[in-house]
């Protein structure tokens, strides 16, 4: 089986290069997607971390209407909940939000660069995530915890692999109707540690380094929007109506800093998660969200599921197909 950068590379070559931003977040946000509908009793970080990439594709396209004139220019294609209706609304919401420091900023030649340097930072940390965790989630389809085990120390990424060595143990009892609830329970909190992975030990490293303009962005932007836009009220918990305005504009707290991040996703973005994941069906719009998310970029996930069946030869790092 691949090493470690051998199935990072595996999913590399299926996104689009770097340099161009949104369509690489979506193909990023389609592929958590495809893992959670695949298997939502088992990837809830993925089905969770689409909805975060997701917010962050906003953010992206947000700060784009803001320094040049492509407003939508990256709508995506079809209707439904995730249609040009929706997306609008979304970006009118965080709009508003950043309405009153953006356009002050913005018309100060000298700060134009550093929020374009704020924008790479976001746009990193998405890249940033998806490197550290996405492979993870492939290993474990393809070849179990035994594949992750042989690629991660736990002194390397100790979240990671005791967040999938506990996803694995509650795996195994599903099948046991006395033991289902105890699998359930661990699952959940295997993919509450693979959150902290990401939230503790990757976002801070870009987080740390936004600059003032640019942590209010995040802190008054930050959300989770489980559901369609025009019921925002009853599927989405926002950062900065948890905490409040006036403590993000003093500087009190901010989705920078890690405390007060993980506050507020323990508070009311994690209950709120489990009690729609809980009642996951299809025909609902939290299922039609993830439809339309992973549908950005089709079959990602199988395009690369029927790569490894069918066999496939590595050369150094490249992949042929």
């Amino acid at each position: 089986m691949p090493m470690k950068r051998e199935w990072q590379q595996i999913l590399e070559q299926k996104l689009p290069l770097k340099d161009r931003y949104t369509d690489r977040n979506r193909a990023i946000t389609a592929y958590y997607a495809q893992c959670y509908l695949q298997q939502p009793d088992v990837f809830k970080w993925a089905g969770m971390a689409a909805f975060a990439s997701n917010q962050v594709g906003i953010a992206l396209q947000v700060a784009e209407m803001l320094m040049a004139p492509r407003v939508l220019a990256a709508v995506p294609d079809g209707g439904g909940d995730d249609g040009v209706l929706a997306h609008g609304m979304r970006l009118y919401q965080m709009g508003l939000s950043l309405a009153f420091i953006v356009p002050i900023a913005l018309h100060d030649a000298t700060t134009r660069p550093l929020l374009l340097n704020d924008l790479d930072l976001l746009k990193q940390g998405n890249d940033q995530i998806f490197d550290d965790i996405a492979w993870a989630h492939l290993a474990y389809m393809q070849a179990g915890i035994d594949e992750i085990e042989a690629n991660v120390s736990e002194s390397e990424q100790p979240y990671l692999i005791q967040g999938f060595r506990m996803i694995d143990a509650g795996v195994k009892k599903l099948a046991d109707p006395a033991q289902r609830e105890a699998g359930k329970e661990q699952i959940r909190q295997g993919n509450l540690t693979l959150l902290k992975h990401e939230q503790k030990l990757t976002l801070p490293g870009f987080m740390d380094r936004l600059t003032y303009i640019g942590k209010l962005i995040v802190s008054l932007g930050g959300a989770m929007d489980f559901q369609d836009a025009k019921r925002n009220a009853a599927g989405g918990s926002w950062f900065a109506n948890y905490f409040g305005i006036l403590p993000i504009l003093s500087g009190q707290v901010s989705l920078a800093r890690f405390e007060d991040r993980w506050k507020w996703l323990e508070g009311e973005a994690l209950p709120l998660w489990d009690q729609i994941d809980t009642a996951y069906a299809p025909a609902t719009s939290f299922h039609r969200r993830l439809v339309s998310m992973a549908e950005r970029e089709p079959s990602l996930l199988q395009q690369i599921t029927d790569l490894m069946k069918s066999g496939y030869q590595t050369v150094g790092l490249q992949l042929t197909l």
